[in-house]
Parts: structure tokens; sequence; C-alpha cells
């Protein structure tokens, strides 16, 4: 971490265009410009060490000598011959901002003791070594000065360039790398269940459905009613007529009603009568039905009924019960795992 990083713990966000501006003292305003100078350099040291890395590749060397003659000899003799001593100059300036920085860490009691800095910010002190394993943890270097402005409003790196392509395929790696992990996941929960494990199926019946009985009891009812009192309305005449049918079915097969229509004059009349009764006392039963079924009491028979259905599901004994609910669990993790293989990401190329 640098200075401007340790001497200030400022979360706060001010006017994202006031780089350096009038309500920043003139201390934050010489660690700001500190830190900038700070991330020139690490890019100017990062740059030259992949520079000098290629150099001495000599399929690269010997294009850039082809190239450029005068510039091949320069660089071979006044950098690359030097380049430890050009390194060890960065270096030194990079020793120095982690000294200031943790100096400052302990005059403002940053961390709970004072050797927690070089803990904290491991890779800024690792980075100070001259070693080529260790010199390009200076990028992270540059990574938390950059974090560090964002957090202060100096700059914003959501409007860049850079930073918007690499957040489209960084959630692209992510997605296809948590969708791979859930899947893996379901995957293994779907083979227990298969294998012949009975104690997931336990648990959704005493932990799932047992704590929510009155409210599922509750639902049963309101969808019954609705489903029911829907599809009478839909198909009232059908419903009626099929009723009048059956209704006169009967009433030509009764011996009873036979018998009446033998009497002389009223017989056909009387039989017509009846018939005509019979089927308005049907409707007219139906539709009771139906109305009704927004009662007290239908919703106390549908709670007796579901109430009795699950008390048989949660019974002990029953292990056709355990292995349906095992079934649905695998059917759901399938539909899951099916819905977590859709590649989102696409969408944003399409």
């Amino acid at each position: 971490m640098s200075v401007y990083q340790a001497s200030t713990g400022r979360t706060s966000r001010p006017d994202p265009f006031a780089v350096v501006d009038a309500e920043r003292t003139l201390g934050e305003r010489l660690f700001l410009a500190w830190d900038l100078a700070i991330i020139v350099l690490v890019c100017i040291n990062l740059g030259l060490i992949l520079f000098d890395t290629l150099f001495v590749l000599p399929g690269l060397g010997s294009a850039f000598g082809a190239l450029w003659p005068a510039g091949h000899d320069w660089y071979a003799e006044q950098v690359h011959q030097r380049f430890m001593t050009i390194d060890l100059a960065f270096v030194a300036v990079f020793v120095a901002d982690v000294l200031a920085g943790w100096t400052v860490a302990i005059v403002q009691q940053r961390y709970q003791r004072w050797y927690f800095y070089p803990f904290a910010r491991w890779y800024d002190v690792l980075g100070c070594i001259p070693v080529a394993g260790f010199r390009f943890l200076r990028v992270l270097r540059v990574i938390s000065i950059v974090m560090r402005l964002q957090r202060l409003g100096v700059i914003d790196v959501r409007d860049w360039w850079l930073y918007r392509q690499f957040m489209v395929y960084w959630d692209i790696v992510v997605e296809e790398i948590s969708d791979r992990v859930v899947i893996k996941v379901l995957s293994g929960v779907q083979e227990e269940l298969e294998s012949g494990g009975q104690k997931l199926s336990r648990q959704v019946l005493n932990e799932v459905i047992a704590p929510r009985r009155h409210r599922l009891t509750a639902a049963a009812s309101s969808q019954i009613e609705y489903s029911v009192v829907a599809a009478y309305q839909a198909n009232r005449d059908q419903i009626q007529a099929y009723a009048a049918n059956i209704v006169g079915r009967t009433v030509e097969t009764n011996p009873a009603l036979k018998n009446l229509e033998r009497l002389p004059m009223v017989g056909d009349y009387v039989s017509d009568a009846i018939d005509d009764a019979i089927r308005d006392t049907v409707n007219q039963v139906l539709d009771e039905a139906i109305s009704g079924l927004s009662s007290a009491e239908f919703d106390e028979l549908v709670s007796n009924i579901v109430e009795s259905a699950i008390e048989r599901l949660l019974a002990q004994d029953m292990d056709d019960a355990t292995n349906e609910v095992r079934d649905a669990v695998i059917e759901v993790l399938d539909l899951v795992k099916e819905q977590v293989a859709v590649q989102r990401w696409r969408e944003h190329f399409e």
C-alpha cells in the first residue's frame, strides 16, 4: 500500500470529477500526487521488465536488431547490461514508499500491532524483492492504488473501456465456474438420493411439510374452491345438460313414474311435472353446492381431508411416501440443473 492509502481512511465519495479540488488538504493532495507518481513508476518498471525479458529471447532480439540496429546496440549496452542497477533504483523508490506507508500506518494506528503492516500489504513487500518471480507482484500495487482512488471518488473505473471489457469476460468466467460447481453439487445430492438415502426425504416431510401443515391446508382449500368454481362457471350449461340427461333417463326407467303415466288425462302431465321438478332441484343443488364452497363448512371439510393426508404422509411407516418425495426432489433438481446450465452470458453478445 502506498503512503496515500495508509494516510487516509475516508470512505465517502466526493465529486468524481475533482481530482485535486479545493476541499482536499495540502497533505492529501501531496499524497495523491505521490500515488499517481508510484503508478507511473510501476508501469514504467513493469514495461521495462517485460521488454527486457523479450529482448533476451533469440528470435525477438534478432528481429529488433534487424529492424533498428542502433537502438538494439544502445539498449544492449546502456540498459540491458545495467538492468539490475536500473531495477534497484526503482526498488529503492518502492521500498521508500513501503516504509513511508508503514510509518503513517503506525502513527494513525491503522492496525492492532505495529508489525501487521507488512503482512497486510504482503504484495508490496514481496514486490520490492529484485527477483524475477516477485517483480510482477508490483502490478498488485497499481491495482490497490487504483481501487483506493476509486473508493475516494478520484476516478471511476466503471467508465473505462478496459474495465467494461474485463468485466464482460470476468462475468463469463465466474458464471461458467459457478454453474459447474452448482451442477456438481446438485448431481451429488441426486446420487445420494438415488442410492437409497431416506434421510433427506424424511427431513423434507418433517421439517418442510409438517411445519407448514396449516398453510398447506389453507392453500389447498382456496385452490380447490377457485378451480371448482371457475370450471363450473365456464361449463355450467354443459354440466346442467348432462345432469338433466341423467335425470331424464332415470325418470324414463322408473316403474313408479311409468305407472303414473297410465293415469287417464293427468298421467303425462304429472310425469312431466315431476321430471321438471327433479331437474330444477338437481340444478339448484349444483348451484348451491358450488356457491357453498366458500363457506366455513367446506373449508373445514377440506382441512380435515388435507390434515388426514398429511398425517398419513408423516407416518413413520410410510416408506412409499418418502420414496415419492425423493423422486420429486430428484426431478426438481433436474429442472434446477437445466436452468443453471443456461449460459446467460450469451445474451450480452446476442
